[in-house]
């Protein structure tokens, strides 16, 4: 009698996926022992490709990484020979002459990222993992497989539904007729002193036309976030875009920005902060979130934290290279030199400009951020201690949960989504910092004898507030 030494069929298909796994893994394999034919140049041991310009293994490419810049000419050879032999067994004997024999090959220091260079680099790879997610994403978009999707600019609008464009098109009509109404704020004018200003050209091009820009990313983070926040996040952009236009500061019968010279506490409290302070101010009256808030409690928001907002804003028309204060997007709009802070005192001056760097370092210098923070910033309770009781605390608090939220959830798009709880707690951090800034800033002005009849209006109410 004979045995059926058949296998059974119950589990076919489990042993043709194993075989077919097995054959896969064989494939990998196959291939990376093609890639082991390479030889490291330095150490001679297995090599996967080039780096910094030559053939290594991944310990020279390291080692070099590690010493070509920092340790180039101090290191000494231990044999004193300078003449070591370096091979997979003995590279690790002598640092000094593993690392003449990288410069001997060629190895190219000049080929290492800075860590600006690695931030920029990384940067990129997010664009393009999230320019691929898009692409596949053809529902979403509205588009098909084979196209691309759009890069606009930051000040660019997304596409958004007709339903959208219903709602907002008076918004954008009576913004059009803005331009002619007898409201909009012309704070200075033609009558001031010729000599406390100049027209300057070339700090400013057509293509960018403010400086400090530079680092703004040229892709809409918008669209990648749901229809709701993408709709709030451009009323924001359009609700501070009017509020500049509704307070314009120009030197009339000058194209180019002029920049003007201050020589008074009361000329930088009167024309920079004070339009600074129209701006910011129309731009909340601008956000609905703050408009539904009962009137005291709007008005004790704007007295105990808009000095901290406007150091905010601060961060976005200060050039920290150049030192140039201009509020960005304004083609004529009046320029000043950032040591005009020095008037405040020289402390307010040093400690703002760390602020500013610090934080256009943070967010990458994206306006759209600074914007959030702002209206964060004036939903804030609690910040200083003589605050008078609230009268619906709830709806401030759920007011700046809004934006909050908001802020989040641009920071996991914009960033890659390890990097967003560090830098929003940075930018809690600098929130605190403002609040400082905008104490020490009322501590200058009470400290010095100006007298306050001299100081507009506005600005006693926002300075000499206690």
């Amino acid at each position: 009698m004979q045995t059926d030494h058949r296998v059974p069929t119950t589990n076919t298909a489990a042993m043709r996926q194993q075989q077919h796994r097995k054959r896969s893994a064989s494939s990998v394999n196959s291939r990376k022992r093609d890639r082991h034919d390479l030889i490291c140049v330095v150490c001679h041991a297995p090599a996967m490709g080039y780096n910094f310009d030559q053939i290594t293994c991944e310990s020279c490419k390291a080692f070099f990484r590690r010493n070509a810049l920092a340790n180039a000419g101090k290191l000494k050879c231990r044999s004193g020979t300078d003449d070591c032999v370096i091979s997979l067994e003995t590279r690790k004997r002598c640092k000094a002459c593993r690392l003449k024999k990288c410069f001997d090959k060629g190895l190219r220091k000049e080929w290492i990222m800075s860590e600006e260079e690695k931030r920029t680099k990384k940067q990129k790879i997010e664009d393009n993992r999230r320019l691929r997610a898009m692409s596949q994403n053809s529902t979403m978009f509205s588009i098909t497989p084979s196209t691309s999707p759009s890069i606009v600019p930051e000040t660019e609008c997304f596409n958004f539904s007709v339903e959208y464009r219903k709602h907002f098109v008076k918004d954008d009509e009576d913004e059009d007729d803005n331009d002619n109404n007898k409201d909009t704020s012309y704070l200075f004018d033609d009558n001031n002193d010729t000599n406390d200003f100049k027209p300057i050209k070339g700090i400013f091009n057509n293509n960018n036309n403010n400086n400090n820009n530079i680092n703004q990313s040229k892709f809409d983070y918008k669209i990648l976030l749901n229809d709701h926040d993408r709709i709030l996040l451009t009323k924001i952009d359009e609700n501070y875009t009017r509020a500049v236009q509704l307070n314009i500061s120009v030197a009339k019968g000058y194209d180019s920005p002029c920049l003007r010279n201050l020589n008074h506490l009361t000329n930088i409290v009167n024309e920079l902060a004070q339009i600074s302070t129209l701006r910011t101010i129309t731009f909340l009256k601008l956000t609905p979130e703050f408009n539904c808030l009962h009137e005291d409690d709007r008005l004790v928001l704007v007295k105990h934290n808009l000095l901290a907002a406007l150091f905010f804003h601060l961060c976005m028309c200060v050039n920290i290279h150049t030192q140039i204060y201009h509020e960005p997007n304004t083609a004529n709009d009046y320029c000043y030199h950032a040591g005009e802070l020095r008037l405040y005192s020289e402390e307010v001056y040093q400690q703002s400009m760390m602020f500013i760097k610090e934080v256009q370092d943070i967010c990458s210098n994206d306006h759209l951020i600074l914007k959030i923070v702002m209206l964060i910033m004036i939903f804030s309770k609690g910040s200083d201690i003589n605050e008078p009781y609230w009268i619906h605390p709830h709806e401030i608090f759920h007011a700046q949960n809004v934006f909050t939220d908001l802020l989040w959830k641009y920071l996991d798009v914009r960033f890659s989504s390890d990097l967003t709880a560090s830098i929003f707690s940075r930018l809690i951090f600098a929130g605190m910092k403002a609040q400082i800034l905008g104490r020490k800033t009322k501590e200058s002005v009470s400290k010095q004898t100006v007298n306050n009849d001299h100081l507009a209006p506005l600005m006693q109410s926002v300075l000499l507030s206690s």
